[in-house]
């Protein structure tokens, strides 16, 4: 054999190699199957869950640090992303496979989809929310406050809320002119939010300031930025969910979940999984990570009653919910 064409075969092997690891399969996810992900940051996997089943149905193994993930509208596309990664990277569902890659740079830290099907990324490397069309393309970046994380749309009035995690500021995005407009001073190291429209409320958690843990939900009023009150919800309440009148509290340093009617009566509360962050509606159920005992739990929302707890992947972090193709 000659030298070039030694190197030729070189190549083509070479060529080979990385095309079938560019190329690597996960397990297909069926179409037919409505499930509720884990992104799992403990070792880099997502759980898929079957909810009609309430079991296990696969595990991804991934090759980057995700923290979070979107479902897009087609319900076979979830985007994946992490504060750690280059891109965010689009899975086919059914296919199992990679199919884009979207060049956003390190700083994702939390994501939306938004009412007008464009998505919304809070980037604490830039310090912006930058927002994405589903084609992956940037349509526009605007300055927030150090350390953004928290987003909340409100599609009523059109507006995106933002909390900063290191800064006690609010900031209110309108969504139609993509411009900044307003912010109001909250509470240090706030962090999980709940908008009560009905009561013109921004309803917001957080862990508290040094050694100083946060006990309370911080009632604002969403137009003038006035502390209304607080509700005890011990200890560090950080994520919320509204449903029928009701908005379930998480509070992650005591394990609590919280039950509490809009005017901030406790209607119940359990004892929940251990170190929980996450929590979702898929139907007329409630479910709960636990991020330090890898499971995720099914409850009935109107008592707090665990229906099952199924194993997941160490440190669920992020809960993504669909419903069934066909």
């Amino acid at each position: 054999m000659s030298k070039k064409m030694y190197w030729l075969f070189f190549l083509w092997i070479i060529t080979a190699f990385l095309t079938s690891c560019s190329e690597k399969r996960q397990p297909a996810i069926p179409e037919d199957i409505s499930f509720a992900a884990t992104v799992n940051i403990k070792d880099m996997t997502i759980s898929f869950v079957d909810l009609e089943k309430k079991e296990l149905a696969a595990e991804w193994a991934m090759e980057k640090p995700y923290t979070g993930a979107l479902i897009l509208p087609d319900n076979d596309s979830i985007l994946l992303y992490g504060k750690q990664l280059e891109t965010a990277d689009l899975y086919s569902l059914k296919e199992g496979k990679l199919i884009d890659s979207w060049e956003t740079g390190e700083g994702i830290v939390n994501g939306i989809l938004l009412e007008t099907n464009e998505i919304a990324f809070a980037d604490q490397h830039l310090n912006e929310i930058r927002f994405f069309h589903l084609n992956g393309e940037e349509e526009k970046q605007i300055e927030s406050e150090i350390d953004p994380l928290t987003l909340l749309e409100s599609g009523e009035k059109n507006k995106l809320f933002v909390l900063s995690f290191n800064h006690e500021k609010l900031g209110i995005i309108d969504l139609e002119s993509k411009q900044k407009s307003g912010e109001f001073t909250i509470h240090p190291s706030a962090a999980g939010a709940w908008l009560n429209e009905k009561n013109g409320e921004i309803w917001i958690g957080g862990h508290g300031e040094g050694v100083e843990i946060e006990q309370n939900i911080h009632v604002y009023d969403e137009e003038t930025g006035k502390l209304k009150k607080k509700i005890p919800a011990a200890s560090m309440p950080i994520n919320f969910l509204g449903q029928e009148n009701q908005v379930y509290v998480l509070s992650h340093g005591s394990n609590m979940l919280y039950k509490i009617n809009e005017s901030g009566e406790e209607a119940a509360s359990v004892s929940i999984a251990a170190n929980p962050f996450e929590m979702a509606f898929a139907g007329d159920k409630l479910l709960v990570a636990g991020y330090d005992s890898n499971d995720l739990h099914i409850l009935e929302p109107e008592n707090l009653k665990t229906l099952k707890s199924i194993k997941v992947g160490e440190g669920p972090f992020k809960i993504v919910i669909r419903e069934s193709v066909k």
